[in-house]
């Protein structure tokens, strides 16, 4: 018989006494010795007969909602009724608590759905129990599972491996053999029926703030504006309401997985109780518990909607695997939102967080050499344990706080140790890459980590509203607290929209209120970082490390370009509703816009040699056909040009600034791109040559498009650019017309004149 390690919670003194948590392992030894004949505590009793699946419903669960799981698949609320000898189990729109009726496949062209029909066999005890056979409902039934894409099961190659039985609930484990995406897999597929809860008072969904609908599918979650609904959250009751501060009836409880590195277990656990004081601000004391989990259990815990698990799903061991990421699988209740069970899935790799925090933070942190120490890689994991914690509470995804923080703060040890350098551990700011050395930033506040944000969002979704007895109660009291973010813009929750629209719905960047300037501080860093990938290199025994850096720190000069571009017809967000004062989008000033244009003039589209031709590029290279660097600069360049931006340009420019913004900054990129031409001798470098090409390709082609496009998914179409936009792009493509046959006259360099015959060309084709 094997032992139970059953940790210590607390001792009790001199009497030498521990107190321990036993529930974990009485759950545990009755799952283990559980009998392939069972029984849930709520009306289902299964068994198995050689490969057939055989239950026994009582009367009483007929027609009451209850959920059917597809554990790391789905759910969905189902019930079973009786209908002339047989049993059907069904799927209809749920009734939610807010008030408006959810569809489950997310149509309301589909009102209910029939999963199954099982034929009564008999009346099993007696004529309150109904044996029917439901081997068909887990191995041929094509069940449409949230976004999954329908597969076609090949019933003599699965089978249903036993059956449990744990509070509320009932598992079904199966092997299954199916065609998914033209191809055959063998899987093993876990099945829950649930039993659901009294039904909790939700929290209504507003837009404002940064939480998930219900709906775990729902488009609207990632949408600015409101439909009647509830938020995703956790049931937390205080044990004593009449204390500002009080430990919940149940908390919130999260298991670790056992594969999990034992080194790293300390950081995972760290990062989830980073939320305790959020969690304090509205009004419950240590409302998480993370516990380890007994080895061997790990199975049945994760295909259990009665536990949540940090799942460790890395594999950086398997050979080929290099990508990976983290997320949370999460199963709720959509009449009220609540979260029942919310897995916490760790897949991203070792190496990627080693190597985003070499790019970002290696000038500043010297720990950041290869190999990493411990203690930073289990720093840097409970940093994305945190984020991925927000998702497991019921916060999304989301640009929150951004463009907001002043930028000198940042640069303040002070500011960071109360603020952090980004307000959210839930946008995507990353690490701190724009503090200098010499701002002798403490290493530990160069990581992301739950901010003022965070704190603010679990207060306003989960503190108690006295008094309120119905939820359209607590809107006066949300809705005063939602409006701090009228004083502290770094509170706010920026509109998203299929495009970015400005700094504040840019990622992976530096988060505060100066693009330019920030930008130019993570150059620095950059130069500094290019100057020590050949020294980490160093002792390898291949170059792989020292291209895929190289590689990455491109990929992460481009984002802090993006930033920048994003500023040229660009707007300050500010998620407001129809009672608040002024105006959601709000355009960057024109001098602003203008300083961005020509900053990339400058550093996109003209780089430094340092970024250019690094020292060790004709150490590892070999043809100009694998130029990372150009590659990125035409992608900005291309995204300049995107016909969403002239779009936006042209109504700023009639809305706003009353001035021919869309021809003025025409004529920067005119006279900033193609400068050289007007020189007595022009000579275009290569780089130089390609950009300027591709600069008359997109514009010419840009005035020829009369196709459409479809915006964002949403099923409208568009003409790609305006009339008036192509006017413009047409005279600019006339002006450099002439610059280029002047320049043609006075080159003497062989290169440049054959480079200018080409872009003659291009612009013959725009004239037929």
């Amino acid at each position: 018989m094997k032992a139970i390690r059953i940790p210590i919670l607390s001792w009790s003194g001199d009497m030498k006494r521990y107190v321990v948590e036993l529930s974990m392992f009485v759950f545990f030894v009755l799952a283990a010795a559980c009998p392939l004949w069972g029984q849930a505590n709520f009306g289902i009793q299964g068994h198995l007969e050689k490969d057939r699946l055989i239950f026994e419903l009582e009367k009483g669960v007929l027609d009451t909602p209850m959920l059917f799981v597809r554990h790391d698949a789905g759910q969905l609320q189902v019930q079973w009724s009786e209908q002339n000898g047989f049993i059907q189990l069904s799927v209809f729109p749920v009734r939610s608590e807010a008030g408006v009726t959810i569809p489950q496949y997310r149509t309301t062209k589909i009102p209910y759905h029939i999963l199954g029909r099982f034929p009564i066999q008999n009346h099993g005890k007696d004529e309150g129990h109904y044996r029917i056979d439901v081997t068909s409902l887990f191995l041929s039934a094509e069940v449409p599972w949230g976004l999954m894409s329908m597969e076609t099961v090949l019933v003599g190659q699965s089978y249903i491996e036993g059956i449990r039985f744990l509070d509320d609930e009932v598992i079904i484990d199966t092997k299954r053999t199916a065609v998914y995406m033209k191809k055959q897999r063998t899987v093993s597929a876990a099945f829950s029926f649930y039993k659901l809860p009294e039904v909790m008072r939700p929290r209504l969904f507003d837009h404002r703030m940064g939480f998930t609908y219900e709906d775990l599918y729902s488009p609207l979650s990632n949408e600015p504006w409101t439909e009647l609904g509830s938020i995703m959250r956790w049931r937390l009751v205080k044990k004593h309401k009449d204390r500002s501060l009080s430990k919940p009836v149940k908390p919130i409880v999260f298991y670790l997985d056992p594969s999990m590195p034992k080194q790293l277990r300390p950081y995972v656990r760290a990062g989830v109780l980073e939320w305790l004081p959020a969690f304090e601000a509205a009004g419950f004391k240590n409302a998480i518990v993370v516990r380890n989990l007994p080895k061997d259990s790990m199975d049945l815990a994760k295909h259990s909607v009665n536990y949540s698990i940090i799942r460790w799903r890395t594999k950086d061991h398997f050979r080929g695997h290099k990508l990976g990421g983290s997320t949370v699988e999460k199963i709720v209740d959509i009449r009220s939102g609540e979260i029942l069970k919310a897995d916490i899935i760790l897949g991203t790799s070792i190496e990627e967080h080693v190597d985003s925090y070499f790019v970002c933070c290696a000038p500043m942190d010297d720990r950041a050499r290869y190999p990493f120490p411990d203690e930073l890689i289990g720093r840097l994991i409970q940093s994305t344990v945190a984020h991925e914690a927000g998702h497991a509470f019921g916060i999304k995804d989301g640009n929150f706080g951004e463009f907001a923080y002043p930028l000198e703060k940042v640069r303040s040890v002070a500011w960071l140790r109360k603020m952090g350098h980004t307000p959210s551990v839930m946008n995507y700011s990353r690490n701190h890459h724009i503090a200098q050395p010499e701002d002798s930033i403490p290493v530990d506040l160069l990581i992301q980590r739950v901010g003022p944000l965070d704190r603010y969002h679990i207060q306003w979704g989960y503190m108690p509203i006295v008094g309120a007895k119905k939820p359209a109660d607590e809107f006066p009291v949300l809705d005063d607290l939602v409006r701090k973010q009228d004083t502290f813009p770094w509170l706010r929750n920026n509109a998203s929209r299929a495009e970015i629209l400005g700094p504040g719905l840019t990622d992976e960047v530096a988060d505060n209120d100066s693009p330019i300037q920030s930008t130019i501080l993570g150059l620095k860093n950059l130069k500094r970082v290019i100057a020590l990938i050949p020294k980490i290199n160093q002792g390898k025994k291949d170059h792989e490390l020292l291209l895929r850096l190289h590689k990455k720190t491109l990929d992460f000069w481009y984002r802090q370009m993006e930033r920048v571009l994003s500023m040229v017809g660009g707007y300050e967000i500010r998620n407001i509703s129809g009672g608040q004062t002024g105006t959601i989008y709000t355009p960057l000033a024109l001098d602003e816009q203008r300083q961005a244009m020509e900053f990339l003039l400058e550093h996109v589209f003209e780089v430094p040699r340092w970024l250019s031709h690094p020292d060790y590029r004709t150490k590892v290279g070999y043809t100009t056909n694998s130029d990372y660097l150009l590659n990125r600069q035409l992608r900005l360049l291309q995204d300049l040009f995107n016909a969403r931006r002239m779009d936006r340009l042209e109504f700023m420019e009639e809305n706003y600034f009353k001035d021919e913004l869309l021809a003025s900054l025409f004529q920067i990129i005119g006279e900033g791109l193609f400068k050289e031409l007007e020189r007595s001798r022009p000579i275009v470098t290569p780089r130089r040559q390609r950009i300027q090409q591709a600069c008359l390709k997109l514009l010419t082609e840009n005035v020829d498009k009369n196709s459409y496009y479809n915006l964002g998914g949403l099923g409208r179409t568009s003409a790609p650019f305006s009339d008036y936009s192509k006017s413009v792009m047409t005279f600019e493509l006339m002006e450099l017309e002439k610059m280029i046959e002047m320049a043609l006259k006075r080159t003497r360099d062989r290169r440049t004149k054959g480079h200018l015959l080409v872009c003659s060309r291009i612009l013959a084709d725009l004239d037929r």
